[in-house]
């Protein structure tokens, strides 16, 4: 078999949830079909498999999956629209320091989104930045995207506090409004409450309080991303903690519930990694 014809084997295995799949095989793929080098370590992804080797074997195929779900979600987003997707290309090399893992928490909610309006026969926008719009538009709604992090340098790491300080500079802007959704990822800031036993100064339902009080916007959800292991398997999941204003708008209560919130909550199950980055 020729290494072509490999690398389409395996590129075929890459779309599937199976977990054990050779590096130099993502990277193929995220150079011949989203035109990113990951041999060349000055770009920011690089980064999150240049110390792969020393990591352990399990966390050697959670890094491996995080690619896969990205290299995914960037081929969603360049099929949907090319613009939106060179966008994203250009905010991940122009930020290389600790917001590159926001974008690439944007990335996946984008896709997530596209496909969820896609299926839903939902009208999808891209926000516009200068017209001060919200990241994207779905039906007149509006969604922002954010996520709270700690650099590693960081060593006075208040998870509390770092979560309200977000949510209250969001809460300023001008699309902050009845009608607008903000969703927050705290796992990264999960992940160093737990790993490094963190006391915790204003627990997640104290800040809840303080937003539900404060708060512009129809709905606040934040949310956690973790990874499971069962047996070979190798899935991500996560679930979402969600602050309603007594004046959301309908509209988006029904778009969030309907659409893109369904049934029971996802639950920790199997051996639970929540994600550091």
């Amino acid at each position: 078999m020729c290494d072509f014809e490999v690398y389409i084997n395996k590129l075929a295995e890459i779309f599937t949830e199976k977990p054990k799949i050779e590096m130099k095989y993502i990277i193929e793929y995220y150079k011949n079909e989203l035109g990113i080098d990951l041999t060349d370590l000055s770009h920011p992804i690089s980064k999150k498999i240049s110390s792969i080797s020393d990591f352990s074997e399990k966390e050697k195929e959670i890094k491996k999956h995080h690619l896969r779900i990205l290299g995914l979600a960037l081929m969603d987003i360049k099929n949907y629209n090319e613009n939106i997707y060179k966008t994203y290309l250009k905010r991940i090399v122009n930020n290389k320091n600790i917001s590159i893992h926001g974008h690439i928490f944007e990335i996946k909610e984008c896709a997530h989104f596209i496909e969820t309006c896609r299926n839903a026969n939902l009208d999808f926008k891209f926000g516009d930045a200068n017209l001060k719009e919200p990241d994207f538009i779905v039906n007149n709604s509006g969604f922002e995207i954010t996520s709270i992090r700690f650099s590693e340098a960081t060593n006075e790491i208040n998870p509390g506090n770092k979560l309200l300080n977000t949510f209250r500079n969001k809460n300023a802007k001008k699309y902050a409004n009845p009608n607008c959704a903000l969703i927050i990822d705290i796992s990264e800031a999960t992940y160093q409450t737990f790993e490094k036993n963190i006391p915790v100064s204003m627990s997640l339902n104290e800040v809840k309080e303080i937003m539900k009080k404060e708060m512009n916007f129809g709905v606040i959800l934040c949310l956690i991303e973790w990874t499971e292991i069962n047996g070979d398997n190798i899935n991500f999941k996560g679930t979402v903690y969600p602050v309603y204003s007594e004046n959301c708008t309908k509209e988006l209560k029904e778009i969030i519930e309907d659409k893109f919130i369904k049934g029971q909550m996802n639950e920790f199950n199997g051996e639970t990694f929540i994600s550091s980055n």
